[in-house]
């Protein structure tokens, strides 16, 4: 963007000074009897209202024009309707149903503790989900919350299908997800290799299809104390939708002004009443092309002194969105047990097949990695993952006796199988059979189960409110497992390369995974927690949580969390927390293997493909090499804040942040030299890395964010503003090994450390105007990314790419039944800065060997350019 529309929102930000409306009206069941304890509120005032034994309520707010009030109380959907308060007094009643989605709010779990005032909360309503550009859920997100970084990397094997989201700088798996507050299992893909992410398995938030989500809660603290490992940086919770609805019918469709990226995205989703209750589900698919802005490889190809005159299509190399087909399913039920519906059952189900394909490096003709007889122009090999994840909770909640109670049970599985094609192995030799240009390279799978019993209860302790009290118990079973590829994928057949030497062993692109890779282990673990909460005078309000947890393979470990709130005059709050956490290893981090292949530099400063084994921290390679057991990672969070509400409709949030990590878990750098390969050749590989707590980091950053709301042009207007800053640095390196010395190698080598400290924006923003007339909606974005750094081996090589504004703009029409938008995701057309040396043959791993890779891998909004889509729904 040429220059971000913020003067909107400035133009537009001046409270407005009005009278006050009374709205009156009363909360009752779905067969008409009454529902007290209900809090009714108006969205952007301080105006809060509790029903009395009848259901009825009043509420005062400013006669601003359309006030949007809510009706919440634990066990029960929330209830929202948008009320006329331009003077005269106005009515509005509300009937709520059984729900478990709706009530659920991170960070606290008393009831109506405005909790997301105790602590950072952002929340993504469903109006803003579905005027998003954006088809995949964690790209959603990624455009509204500034905490959130979500690349698209390119040519990093199974990371094209499953890229990796972090909170507030740090890895992936330090950030815990949750559906409808349940934990969500890890993707089986472990990334190893030079990406954002690299060494972690995160949840894989683009299983669960958007039209599919009420709304999102980014918890921006640290609770692991309340939530369990995984919650370092926050917790992110999806909340679904589970009211019965009319069935809908959405058909999104566009491609890049670039001539490719093609995307069709198709769902059909509805709620249907059952007995008392209501089951909602969706059906989603989603077809997107691949982008490709790799430059022309100006290398010769098919022998030497050709280049610029030789037959291979250019570009041959592909540097974008891989192509992906998303096929998705999910279902969430609630059924009442009893009559006045505070006992209910539940149950949720998600399913996801996704299929991708995406490039690796072109092998030239010429190149030792080809047969010229199987593929006399070269070839661009192709990794096609098949990836299914599928999940499903179920339990009973309610109330009994005074205390809220919920028992649940859930499953969760992520399988991710590797086939490559267009593809050759090197030692099979140069006809066919005995070699071929398809191979199973195997497969990874995750797999989760959980128990968990939770209760909570108010009591009256004679303080200023009453002191919530929950308690609950987790039992969980985590699973991993490598599956060997066919036997032609990772073999060594013994042929030499068309140059006589060794020839490479194993699928070219990703060699398959081999029987001494297989591993199928399991762990168990088993948890406490207790949380309490409330207002021990009428200003301040505090929160003690403490968690114990054991794990059968690293032992115990117990965490605290302190929170508190101050407010020392209604429009102003002061709020803080500390807290202690951890981060067990995850399996995928002690037990996977593997052989891939990394394009990096040899001794004489050539980028060259390199054979890299991953080894599992216990192997004998990896003690070898002087690697040590693993240990759990350990946290302190601190964070401060306030809450100002100078006006009705105008609130600002400020938080500062700092988060110490110890015994952090990382991927070491790759060790190349010399004295390391004959080590590793009876393994098929020249170069090595395994796990290890390498590293402490300290994380320090502040989150400034603005809301306002007001009358605009016979319609309203909403306006939000979002900053996030984020500082990480590594405190603590530990010493090579001194076998690693001995061999000329470094344990956290220069292109880790930038990974860490600088490869992710080091501040975002995020501008939105929404304006809605009638049947008009307008919805304006605009995000800016912070610079960030390149990652790279060679400190020559380094550079910093400069911060960039991204504008979105979407305009949508109802007329009866219809739906209509048009829209552009990046208007202008905007994209990051380009890698050095791009178009100059050797240059560095950042630009690959050939400098066709112009723009970086950790780019964080890709590198496609402009979109542009259309948008039809129909509700039956």
């Amino acid at each position: 963007m040429r220059r971000p529309l913020a003067f909107l929102f400035l133009l537009l930000s001046t409270p407005l000074i009005a009278q006050t409306t009374t709205i009156r009206g009363r909360v009752t069941l779905p067969d008409g009897s009454a529902l007290p304890g209900v809090t009714v509120s108006a969205e952007g005032t301080s105006a809060t209202s509790i029903t009395d034994a009848d259901g009825r309520y009043a509420l005062a707010v400013p006669a601003s024009g359309a006030v949007k009030v809510h009706a919440a109380l634990q066990g029960f959907q929330t209830r929202s309707a948008t009320v006329d308060a331009r003077g005269a007094d106005a009515t509005q009643d509300f009937v709520l149903h059984v729900s478990f989605g709706q009530e659920i709010t991170v960070g606290s779990r008393a009831v109506n503790a405005e909790a997301e005032k105790a602590v950072p909360v952002d929340i993504i309503p469903r109006e803003q989900i579905e005027t998003a550009p954006s088809s995949e859920t964690a790209q959603i997100i990624e455009k509204v919350a500034p905490s959130l970084n979500f690349p698209r990397p390119s040519v990093a094997d199974g990371t094209d299908s499953v890229r990796p989201a972090t909170l507030r700088g740090l890895g992936p798996d330090q950030v815990l997800v949750m559906l409808n507050g349940k934990r969500v299992h890890a993707s089986a893909l472990v990334n190893v290799n030079n990406t954002v992410g690299r060494g972690s398995a995160g949840a894989d938030l683009n299983t669960i299809p958007a039209a599919a989500i009420d709304s999102v809660e980014i918890l921006r603290d640290g609770a692991a104390a309340q939530y369990g490992s995984d919650a370092i940086a926050g917790v992110l919770n999806l909340v679904l939708k589970s009211d019965a609805q009319p069935l809908k019918i959405e058909t999104k469709g566009g491609a890049t002004t670039h001539a490719d990226g093609q995307m069709i995205d198709t769902n059909l989703s509805g709620g249907w009443k059952v007995g008392r209750g209501a089951l909602f589900g969706v059906f989603e698919y989603r077809s997107r092309a691949e982008t490709n802005r790799a430059l022309i490889d100006p290398r010769d190809q098919v022998k030497g002194g050709d280049a610029g005159n030789n037959a291979v299509p250019q570009p041959n190399t592909h540097w974008g969105d891989a192509s992906e087909r998303d096929t998705m399913a999910l279902a969430n039920l609630n059924l009442p047990l009893t009559g006045d519906g505070r006992q209910v059952f539940y149950a949720f189900t998600t399913w996801d097949l996704r299929h991708g394909s995406h490039g690796g490096n072109y092998r030239r003709a010429m190149d030792l990695t080809n047969w010229p007889q199987i593929y006399p122009l070269g070839f661009l090999p192709l990794i096609e993952p098949r990836i299914v994840d599928n999940a499903v909770h179920t339990g009973v909640r309610g109330e009994l006796a005074t205390w809220f109670y919920d028992v649940s049970a859930g499953w969760g599985r992520n399988k991710f199988d590797f086939y490559v094609t267009n593809s050759l192995n090197v030692s099979l030799g140069p006809s066919i059979p005995p070699n071929q240009t398809s191979f199973y390279a195997g497969s990874l799978g995750d797999r989760q189960t959980s128990v968990n019993v939770d209760l909570s209860k108010p009591f009256n302790l004679g303080m200023a409110g009453p002191v919530n009290v929950a308690a609950g118990v987790e039992y969980r079973r985590e699973g991993y497992s490598i599956t060997a590829g066919e036997p032609a994928s990772y073999v060594n057949g013994g042929s030499p390369n068309q140059g006589g030497g060794p020839g490479a062993a194993g699928s070219q692109v990703f060699p398959g995974f081999r029987p001494d890779n297989a591993v199928n282990v399991t762990r168990d673990n088993k948890s406490f927690y207790i949380d309490t909460e409330g207002d021990v005078l009428p200003q301040l309000r505090l929160g003690i949580a403490g968690r114990y947890e054991n794990y059968s393979d690293f032992g115990d470990t117990t965490n605290g969390k302190l929170t508190l709130r101050y407010t020392p005059v209604k429009p102003f709050i002061v709020r803080a927390a500390a807290s202690t956490g951890f981060r067990a290893p995850s399996l995928g981090q002690s037990y996977f293997s593997a052989v891939s292949t990394n394009f990096l530099r040899d001794a004489a400063g050539n980028v060259v493909p390199f054979q890299v084994w991953t080894a599992p921290v216990n192997s004998p390679i990896a003690r070898a090499l002087g690697s040590e057991p693993l240990r759990p990672e350990k946290s302190r969070n601190y964070s401060a804040g306030v809450v100002w509400q100078p006006a009705a409709n105008l609130e600002m949030t400020a938080d500062v942040f700092r988060i110490d990590i110890k015994e952090r878990i990382v991927l070491s750098g790759n060790f190349t030299g010399a004295q390391v390969a004959p080590l590793l050749a009876p393994f098929g590989a020249n170069s090595a890395r395994f796990f290890t707590n390498a590293i402490d980091t300290h994380t320090k950053g502040v989150d400034l964010v603005v809301n306002h709301q007001r009358p605009f042009l016979a319609g309203r207007i909403d306006l939000s503003g979002a900053y996030s800053n984020n500082r990480t640095k590594i405190t603590r390196l530990a010493p090579t090994p001194e076998q690693l010395k001995g061999l000329g190698e470094t344990l956290f080598d220069h292109l880790q450390t930038r990974t860490v400290t600088c490869g992710q924006p080091r501040d975002n923003a995020r501008l939105m105007q929404s304006y809605n007339q009638n049947a008009w909606n307008v919805t304006a974005r605009q995000s800016r990314y912070g610079e960030y750094c390149s990652i790279n081996n060679a400190v020559k090589d380094d550079q910093t790419y400069p911060p960039a504004w991204v504008s979105d703009l979407e305009v949508s029409y109802k007329w009866n039944r219809y739906t209509f938008a048009v829209g552009a995701e990046n208007l202008f057309d905007a994209f990051p800065g380009q890698n050095l040396g791009a178009g100059t043959p050797n240059a560095s791993e950042q630009v690959g060997s050939a400098g066709v890779f112009v723009y970086p891998r950790n780019a964080p909004f890709g590198f496609n350019g402009r979109f542009v889509y259309t948008r039809l729904a129909y509700v039956f």
